[in-house]
């Protein structure tokens, strides 16, 4: 009984339930349009649903999906919505400029 409580706290403290379903990703953008966002992470390449919802923030200030271009590094905060994964939120910074030496 004591490890059943334990099990039960544990998944309700996790991070997955605190999340609510929800999914987030790391990568770079292979391609963006005005619907739709595809990266390329570590696991292979996922593709997100952009709604007008979506929000887009850049070097923390609000930003739009015309701001994205191919290769920016991106974070995607999205859930899974009719079998298909929608971006709730698209994190993304200004490139780095190479150091002069």
């Amino acid at each position: 009984m004591k490890l059943a409580s334990m099990l039960f706290a544990f998944a309700l403290c996790s991070p997955v339930a605190a999340h609510e379903g929800g999914h987030d990703a790391r990568g770079v953008v292979t391609s963006v349009g005005s619907q739709e966002l595809t990266i390329k992470t570590k696991h292979g390449e996922e593709t997100f649903l952009l709604t007008p919802e979506t929000h887009f923030v850049k070097d923390g200030s609000p930003a739009t999906a015309q701001d994205l271009k191919a290769s920016d590094r991106v974070v995607v905060h999205a859930k899974k919505n009719a079998g298909r994964l929608e971006a709730m939120k698209v994190q993304f910074k200004s490139p780095e400029r190479p150091k002069k030496r």
